[in-house]
C-alpha cells in the first residue's frame, strides 16, 4: 500500500466515506443505489459522474476516470499519494503512522520536497521578522501607503529582503545546504556566489490550500529600471500553471461558508487590496496566461468566475483565450468593465468597496465581453470595419445555444451597424466557420485496447461480478478460468487470496495494489457496477461469460494441438495428441 499498513488505509477509508468527501466538490443526486453528478475532472452538460456507496469507488462514464476516496483527494487537491493520506487523514482525526517506503527512490523524492518546502517556510518567516524590524520599516510603510492594515500585513505573511546577500547566510545557519536553497527558488547562484533572488523587495508570499509556502513573488517598492514583480523560479513544489496566489484563504471560506463565486485579478496586491475591502474569495494567476489546470483548480471552489484584469483594452483582448478555457471547463464566466487604465486596488482606493460591488453586479457575460472587444477593434465607420465587424461577430452570437440570446445580441450588432435584423438573421448560419479560431473541445479518452473482444468482455464482467459480491460467484470455482490480459490475472490472484484466506474482497483496494498501468482496465471494470447493468439477468449473463471464457481457453489449446499434430511424425505420439483433441472437443460441446 505503498509504504502503508493495510489495516490503517482500510481505516482510513472507512472514516472518509466517498460520498460525502465526493459532495464537498460535486453536487450529487441519488439515482437508484448510485449517487450522481457533473464530472470534475471534464466538462459535461449531463451528470455521468457516478458514485458508488457500496464499492466506495467513483466511475466516469464520460472520460472514464475511476477511483476511490483517496485517488479523488489526489486528482481534485492535486496531491501526490502520501499528501492525500495526510489529507484525508487529518480530515478524519486520525495519526499518521510512520511511513515504510520499498521504493528508495519515492522516499528520497519525499524527503526532498518536506525539505524544500522547509527552506521556503524559513524564508518566509526569515522576511516576516525584517519587515517587522527597524530596518525594514520603509517597507513596512510602504504597504501601509497602499492603505493596507497592520492587520492585513499580518494575514498575508508580508516581508521584506533588505539586501541580497543575509538570506543565504541565515539559511546556512538553519543547516540547508547551497544545492537546498537554490532548488527552493529563494536563492541564486552566479559565478559561485549565493544571493537572494528577491533582493531588496517587499515580499509576498504564496501559500497553497493545506499551508505550504510554495513561492513568493517580489515587489519593488521604488521607481527603479528593474522589473516591478518578480516570482521565484518554477520548482518541484512550484508551478505557475497549477496555482493561484490566496488559494489558501480561498480554501478556509469555502469551507466554513461556502462559495458562489471567484473573482480573478492579475495582481497580487490587487488580491490583498480586495480582500480587506471585504472580497476574500479573490484570487490571483501567476503572470501566465491561464491553463487547464487552473480552470479545473476553479473548478472545485465554484461554477462562477469573474474577470477583473485591468482596465486596458489590449491586456483584455489579450486575455480572451484564457477566459474561453474557464468556459470549456463548464465554468460560468463574467466579465468586469473597470474604467480605462486603473486596476481593482485603484477602484477600491477610489470608489471604495460600494462603488466595486456594483462594478460586479454590472459585470457582462463573457459573449457580450467578446462583442464589446470586436466593436473596439473595428472601426464601424467604414465599410470594411463594418463588415469585418459583422463577420466575427456573428461567429461570435453562433457561440450561444439559446435562441433569445442570440437574438438579444443580434440586436446589439443591429444598433451599432445600423444592419436589418432581418439580414443579419440571414448572415447568422451562412458566415463560414473560421477553423483558425475554432474552440479546442475537450474530448474524453476512449479506450481501444481490445474493448470488442468478446473474450475480454467476458472476462471483465466475471471479475466484476467477484468483487462487487455477487451471490452467484458461488457457484464457480474461480481458479477452473483462465484470463489472458495482465491485469485480469492480477485481479484474479487478488480475489483467489482473499477467499483462501476467508478474507472480505474490496474492490476498491485493487486501487492500491494494482499497478498504474492497470489503471484503465480498472476503471472499465468500475463502469460495470451501475443501476443501468443491473436490470438484466446478471446470473444467466455471468455463466454464458464464463462459457465464452472456457471455450476460448479451449479453442486455444486445441488449435495448439492441431499444429503439434500436423507436424508430428511418430504415429504413436499422433494418437496421443488426437486423443487429447477428441476430450477437448467433447469438453466444448458440454459448454453449449
Amino acid at each position: 500500500m505503498k509504504g502503508y499498513d493495510a489495516k490503517f488505509i482500510e481505516e482510513l477509508k472507512n472514516k472518509n466515506d466517498i460520498v460525502d468527501f465526493v459532495g464537498r466538490y460535486v453536487r450529487l443526486e441519488q439515482r437508484g443505489g448510485n449517487f450522481w453528478g457533473k464530472c470534475p475532472f471534464h466538462h459535461e452538460k449531463t451528470a455521468s459522474f457516478s458514485v458508488n456507496p457500496t464499492g466506495q469507488f467513483f466511475y466516469c462514464f464520460g472520460c472514464h476516470k475511476s477511483g476511490d476516496v483517496i485517488s479523488f483527494a489526489m486528482d481534485i487537491e492535486s496531491l501526490d499519494f502520501a499528501d492525500a493520506i495526510k489529507f484525508l487523514a487529518e480530515r478524519a482525526k486520525m495519526p499518521l503512522p510512520e511511513i515504510k517506503y520499498d521504493d528508495e527512490k519515492i522516499k528520497e523524492q519525499k524527503r526532498q520536497r518536506e525539505r524544500l518546502l522547509s527552506v521556503l517556510r524559513d524564508t518566509a518567516l526569515f522576511y516576516v521578522s525584517n519587515i517587522k524590524s527597524a530596518k525594514g520599516a520603509e517597507y513596512y510603510e510602504y504597504a501601509l501607503s497602499r492603505r493596507l492594515t497592520p492587520k492585513t500585513v499580518t494575514q498575508f505573511g508580508l516581508g521584506a529582503s533588505l539586501d541580497f546577500n543575509s538570506l543565504p547566510a541565515y539559511l546556512k545557519s538553519k543547516g540547508y545546504t547551497n544545492e537546498e536553497m537554490v532548488l527552493s527558488g529563494a536563492v541564486g547562484e552566479k559565478n559561485g556566489r549565493y544571493f537572494d533572488w528577491l533582493g531588496k523587495r517587499l515580499i509576498i508570499p504564496l501559500i497553497d490550500q493545506f499551508g505550504n509556502v510554495l513561492a513568493m513573488v517580489g515587489r519593488r517598492i521604488d521607481s527603479g529600471k528593474e522589473q516591478k514583480y518578480i516570482n521565484t523560479k518554477e520548482t518541484a513544489v512550484f508551478s505557475k500553471g497549477k496555482t493561484f496566489f490566496n488559494l489558501n484563504n480561498l480554501k478556509k471560506i469555502k469551507n466554513s461558508q461556502g462559495i458562489d463565486s471567484v473573482i480573478l485579478v492579475e495582481g497580487h496586491l490587487d488580491v490583498v487590496s480586495l480582500f480587506q475591502a471585504g472580497f476574500p474569495n479573490v484570487v490571483a494567476s501567476m503572470g501566465t496566461a491561464l491553463t487547464k489546470d487552473q480552470a479545473r483548480i476553479l473548478k472545485r471552489y465554484t461554477d462562477k468566475v469573474y474577470i477583473s484584469y485591468d482596465g486596458d483594452f489590449a491586456g483584455q483582448k489579450a486575455s480572451i483565450r484564457g477566459l474561453e478555457i474557464l468556459k470549456e471547463e463548464g465554468l460560468e464566466v463574467k466579465v468586469v468593465a473597470l474604467p480605462d487604465g486603473m486596476d481593482p486596488d485603484d477602484v477600491i482606493k477610489k470608489q471604495g468597496a460600494d462603488g466595486y460591488r456594483q462594478l460586479l453586479d454590472d459585470a457582462k457575460p463573457l459573449i457580450d465581453f467578446k462583442l464589446d472587444i470586436l466593436r473596439r477593434t473595428y472601426d464601424v465607420n467604414t465599410v470594411d470595419g463594418k463588415r469585418k465587424y459583422v463577420f466575427n461577430a456573428m461567429r461570435v452570437i453562433r457561440e450561444s445555444t439559446s435562441a433569445a440570446e442570440q437574438e438579444d445580441l443580434l440586436k446589439v450588432v443591429r444598433d451599432i451597424t445600423g444592419t436589418s435584423l432581418e439580414a443579419l438573421k440571414r448572415d447568422l448560419y451562412s458566415i463560414p466557420e473560421n477553423p483558425e479560431t475554432e474552440t479546442e473541445t475537450v474530448k474524453a479518452p476512449q479506450f481501444t485496447d481490445d474493448v470488442g473482444d468478446k473474450t475480454v468482455l467476458a472476462s471483465r464482467f466475471i471479475l466484476a461480478s467477484y468483487l462487487f459480491g455477487k451471490r452467484f460467484t458461488e457457484e464457480l470455482n474461480i481458479d477452473t478460468l483462465e484470463f489472458n490480459l495482465p491485469a485480469h490475472i492480477e485481479i484474479k490472484s487478488y480475489i483467489t487470496d482473499k477467499l483462501k484466506n476467508n478474507g472480505k474482497v474490496r474492490f476498491n483496494e485493487l486501487y492500491e495494489i494494482l499497478p498504474e498501468e492497470y489503471s484503465d482496465e480498472l476503471s472499465r471494470i468500475a463502469g460495470l457496477e451501475t443501476d443501468e447493468n443491473k436490470k438484466f439477468d446478471q446470473a444467466t449473463y455471468f455463466f454464458d461469460c464464463v462459457r465464452t471464457v472456457k471455450k476460448a481457453k479451449l479453442d486455444k489449446d486445441l488449435e495448439k494441438l492441431t499444429v503439434m499434430f500436423s507436424s508430428e511424425t511418430d504415429n504413436d505420439k499422433r494418437r496421443a495428441y488426437a486423443t487429447e483433441m477428441a476430450k477437448l472437443l467433447a469438453e466444448k460441446n458440454k459448454l453449449k
